[in-house]
């Protein structure tokens, strides 16, 4: 059974944790900007909200089906969407086909990268201090939750892409 990262925005609090742990993990700095999710903010009412983005994992990817050299695929232990960086050349063409906006380029290597689920143990979900990040099955109830609280996420990504 493939699991996926449930977000639940209400819970974030922006501490972005997540994004330390994740670049640590990765590349073995804390460099939040390397990190293969991050947290987006935004002020409303005087109020800032945060959300937590991160890859989906779509049944079909668009990153995948936009990258003209076959660099992404999936695989790995748990089946998740990953980069084969020797074929990655940098095109952004995954990163602008995402809807999610969960694809980008590593800084330093500029390499494509997104979520891989820590090889499904993700370093993210077990770090987050409000439960906001949550490692589920992916069944029909948790991609119901999921795409319930994607039009958070779609909302605020559309504030921020103007």
């Amino acid at each position: 059974m493939r699991y996926i990262i449930s977000i639940d925005a209400t819970r974030c609090t922006g501490c972005r944790i997540c994004e330390m742990v994740c670049s640590l993990s990765h590349t073995g700095a804390c460099w939040p900007e390397r990190s293969r999710l991050r947290v987006v903010s935004e002020e409303t009412d005087g109020r800032i909200e945060s959300v937590p983005v991160l890859c989906m994992q779509c049944e079909v990817p668009a990153c995948r089906l936009a990258c003209p050299t076959g660099a992404t695929f999936e695989g790995g232990p748990v089946g998740a969407i990953l980069v084969a960086a020797e074929k990655c050349i940098g095109c952004s063409a995954c990163v602008w086909a995402c809807p999610f906006g969960a694809s980008e380029l590593d800084l330093a290597t500029r390499v494509a990268h997104r979520c891989d689920l820590c090889e499904g143990d993700p370093r993210c979900v077990k770090y987050c201090p409000t439960g906001s990040l949550r490692y589920l099955p992916e069944d029909k109830l948790a991609i119901a939750e999921q795409r319930r609280k994607l039009g958070v996420l779609i909302d605020l990504q559309r504030l921020i892409r103007g």
